[in-house]
């Protein structure tokens, strides 16, 4: 099946679902391609947002996202992009894994977002979003007096209980992944009262969701009300861009036009987590916003 669009949208989370309301607002015909999952998916309930002082989880915004954006015309696919091309008149050819859609466009928007390297611990996946954490920016406050734990890889995680100190002092590194510190970091660790193990984790027991003890390989048995990961190998989805003319980052992001979020490449903009930025909900709905306001400005060049 063969359709042209206005702009296709690869992703669905929450910056691609914003981009798609405001172009659909707009009269485009819009086209989003999605799979199931993404960082939002995790994030049970979001407090820094706008209206929403007691949490509103990512399923919930993805739900009526997709609904606001459908009410408008936006057409959703459920697949995998595997490909895209550019012709010589600068048309978007975009191809899905199962080989039934292939798309043309004339703008293109990518809202891939992140993986995270999550750890396959017994508990982890009913605690993640609700008192686990990722970002301390976005939920450093979730720790304010709590009994925290900083399950992470050396010193991704000395650095997270620096940044952790500002909210509470009763902090605990637990070096999952065995990667060597040295000598001077844990010192720092020491003096300031921060309880270090090199140990695996074997178990989170939780009521719920809400984390209360941390199981080590050694069977000691930790308290804990709230936790963050300090892993690295994040990784942005940016292969699809592979043989176009984009800037991306030493980390992996994408590099683009901080006044429209278009890329170096004509035509195709970047919005959301897979951009050089901090990585919030709010900034993610902001980059939607602003690449369709200019994808409009770009087709009405086009038409005029």
């Amino acid at each position: 099946m063969r359709v042209e669009y206005d702009t296709v949208i690869v992703g669905g989370g929450i910056a691609g679902l914003q981009t798609a309301i405001q172009l659909a607002r707009c009269l485009r015909r819009v086209a989003v391609i999605d799979m199931p999952g993404g960082r939002s998916t995790v994030a049970k309930a979001y407090r820094n947002i706008l209206g929403f002082s007691e949490g509103v989880s990512g399923d919930f915004l993805r739900q009526v996202g997709r609904e606001q954006a459908q009410k408008y015309g936006a057409s959703f696919i459920t697949d995998e992009v595997t490909k895209l091309a550019t012709d010589e008149s600068g048309l978007f050819s975009v191809g899905t894994k199962n080989g039934i859609h292939t798309l043309t466009s004339r703008t293109l928007v990518l809202a891939t977002g992140i993986r995270d390297p999550f750890p396959r611990i017994p508990g982890f996946t009913d605690c993640v979003g609700t008192s686990i954490f990722l970002c301390p920016d976005c939920d450093g406050y979730e720790t304010v007096e709590k009994d925290t734990a900083i399950i992470g890889a050396g010193q991704h995680a000395v650095s997270m209980a620096d940044e952790l100190s500002y909210y509470t002092n009763k902090l605990t590194v637990i070096n999952h992944a065995k990667v060597q510190v040295d000598t001077h970091a844990l010192y720092g660790l020491t003096q300031r009262g921060i309880l270090y193990r090199e140990e695996e984790v074997c178990a989170l027991h939780h009521a719920s969701g809400q984390l209360q003890e941390i199981v080590l390989s050694s069977g000691e048995r930790l308290s804990a009300e709230r936790a963050f990961l300090a892993f690295p190998g994040a990784h942005a989805l940016t292969e699809l861009l592979r043989g176009f003319t984009v800037r991306i980052h030493e980390k992996g992001h994408i590099y683009t036009n901080p006044r429209t979020k278009e890329t170096d490449h004509p035509n195709i903009w970047a919005v959301g987590d897979i951009n050089e930025h901090s990585q919030q909900v709010s900034i993610a709905m902001g980059d939607g916003t602003q690449a369709a306001i200019w994808i409009q400005k770009r087709l009405r060049e086009y038409e005029t």
